[in-house]
């Protein structure tokens, strides 16, 4: 498993387009481009992406931008970093169990367990929860007496 700048930009520029279309306009890439420090070109490609996932709808025009095409709350971490094809497996062998000389290795259970908890985690958070989180005060759990 091996997370690349795709999905942390992706990710960071969704939640980017959830605080900017607070009013329902269309969001510039390069508005988002600008915020988050992220090439345009390199931006483009992955709202390509996310557009033809459904997760986002381009519109034209001289106040044109990108809006979400689903309700955010909706679109998973694991949605985004699908949709700009970011490889969620840490097995060696894409889970079919022909790791080892083509049989399973010893620990194929191991990273096949991992694939599951990561799975579910990126399920379980939406866009909305992460915008909504980066919010809130971070309280660390030394301080909570």
């Amino acid at each position: 498993m091996n997370f690349t700048t795709k999905s942390r930009y992706a990710v960071n520029a969704l939640a980017d387009l959830e605080f900017l279309s607070l009013d329902s306009r269309p969001v510039s890439l390069r508005d988002i481009a600008s915020r988050q420090g992220i090439d345009l070109a390199y931006l483009e490609q992955l709202f390509r992406k996310l557009r033809v996932a459904g997760l986002v709808e381009s519109i034209r025009g001289r106040n044109g931008g990108y809006v979400y095409a689903v309700d955010p709350k909706n679109i998973s971490i694991k949605d985004i970093m699908h949709a700009v094809e970011e490889n969620l497996d840490s097995t060696n062998c894409a889970g079919t169990a022909t790791c080892h000389a083509g049989k399973r290795c010893n620990s194929h259970q191991l990273w096949d367990d991992l694939n599951s908890v990561v799975d579910n985690f990126l399920s379980d958070i939406s866009i909305t929860e992460l915008v909504e989180s980066s919010k809130r005060p971070n309280i660390y759990l030394k301080e909570i007496k």
